[in-house]
């Protein structure tokens, strides 16, 4: 493949410009641990990236029967012209790495690493079953802040505000999946891949996804509350107005558009939190 196809391909397997959401509640649960470094802000890095690259991956190797049914994916995907042995291949790969850079951390998160490899496996399966798979994968955006903070720390989580936090991260990441699934919601109904856009109609979809951020800000400031900080409830109320803001002028017929504008303001929403736990940490 031309080195300007692979980077394209590479694009449309990894989503860079959502690295950084889930990437920024790794480092949360690290905070919530109090137990940082720099060298251990790298292991959580690495082990992140190959975690999600692992994730993208397996995804794509199990939808790759839907990928090639839609005649616009054939035409403008360049990812698929990756062999499928390939991507199990590089699956593997990005597992192993993975799996040592949860070695390096602790016991216990190497213990726990199989784990998200297997809610991996299992989430492109769940839309085939059922709508509610948009809570699925914001469960699985949750482990993002546990296993922060288990890596950080090398135990379970014994504060509140880890649990809390998971809970804002299943509807932010839900809310967030709703949105971004309405782009193929005639193409889901036709091959009977359930989402709520494709089940339950637009409307719908914008009013669970509504439904689900404000949850989620309910959530945010409950965190903010118990931590007794009022950077963070400053934080908190900004991260959640931002969180409903994307709901203003969401066009579902945008698909692009409309994929552009929640990765830019969930995004957001995650740095000015992740900001706001710095600050508070670093000041105590």
């Amino acid at each position: 493949m031309e080195p300007d196809k692979l980077m394209h391909a590479a694009k449309e397997l990894f989503m860079p410009q959502l690295l950084f959401f889930n990437l920024f509640f790794v480092y949360m649960g690290m905070l919530v641990a109090q137990n940082y470094s720099l060298w251990t802000a790298v292991l959580l890095t690495v082990a992140f990236v190959s975690a999600r690259s692992s994730g993208v991956l397996i995804n794509r190797y199990v939808g790759r029967s839907e990928d090639l049914a839609d005649p616009s994916k054939i035409k403008s995907m360049h990812s698929l012209k990756i062999p499928k042995n390939v991507l199990m291949l590089l699956f593997i790969v990005f597992a192993a790495i993975f799996v040592f850079s949860a070695y390096l951390l602790n016991t216990l998160s190497l213990i726990l690493a199989p784990l998200p490899l297997v809610f991996f496996v299992i989430d492109p399966m769940v839309k085939r079953h059922t709508s509610k798979r948009h809570y699925f994968l914001g469960l699985i955006e949750s482990f993002d802040v546990a296993g922060g903070y288990i890596g950080a720390s090398g135990i379970f989580p014994s504060s509140i505000l880890v649990y809390i936090l998971m809970f804002a991260v299943i509807f932010i990441g839900g809310g967030f999946d709703i949105l971004i699934s309405m782009r193929k919601a005639a193409f889901d109904a036709g091959h009977g891949l359930k989402t709520i856009p494709s089940t339950r109609g637009m409307p719908a979809a914008l009013n669970y996804s509504l439904y689900s951020h404000i949850t989620a800000a309910a959530f945010l400031v409950i965190f903010a509350i118990i931590s007794s900080s009022y950077v963070i409830l400053a934080g908190a109320v900004l991260a959640s107005a931002i969180l409903l803001m994307q709901h203003i002028g969401i066009d579902p017929n945008d698909g692009p558009g409309t994929m552009s504008k929640v990765a830019r303001y969930n995004t957001a929403a995650a740095l000015v939190l992740l900001l706001s736990l710095f600050i508070s940490v670093l000041g105590a």
